[in-house]
């Protein structure tokens, strides 16, 4: 497969320096020149193109805040939804100690340990007018039974 740089002439180095700024590796580039080999910098371009997706991806998931609050009979999970965020598409899981989201922009899920057991069916999900989704949780009381463990022989 011909790659662009295979197709004719380039414009000097100097030039494309100037309009492109210092992000390309400049002395491989006039080794190019010099070889004639493209394979370089058609990885380069790749390496190039893949970083900033997962970057992208990253700044995604990043921009979804979430947090905990707890009071004495109730953990509430606040989601802080990204604009771009359509509420339609997103799942909600629980079990007793984490709280999963799934949906996301970019199909990104993103999950958070809760500081308390909870009954994860008691869970209800409401949207705020500023687009925070709130899910509470009813939460567990704390065991105090103590039991005695006997060692197998």
């Amino acid at each position: 497969m011909s790659s662009f740089f295979d197709s004719g002439p380039l414009p000097d180095w100097k030039d494309i320096q100037q309009l492109l700024g210092k992000d390309i590796p400049w002395k491989l580039a006039a080794n190019w020149d010099a070889k004639g080999e493209s394979n370089w910098i058609n990885q380069y371009v790749k390496d190039i193109l893949q970083k900033s997706k997962s970057d992208a991806r990253v700044k995604a998931q990043s921009s979804v805040q979430m947090e905990t609050k707890q009071d004495a009979k109730s953990v509430s999970v606040y989601i802080r939804l990204t604009p771009d965020t359509d509420p339609r598409k997103l799942q909600l899981f629980a079990t007793p100690d984490r709280f999963r989201i799934e949906g996301l922009p970019g199909d990104l899920k993103k999950s958070i340990r809760l500081p308390y057991l909870v009954y994860a069916r008691t869970g209800k999900a409401t949207m705020k007018k500023d687009r925070v989704l709130v899910v509470r949780f009813k939460r567990r009381p704390p065991e105090k039974s103590e039991y005695e463990l006997f060692i197998q022989s």
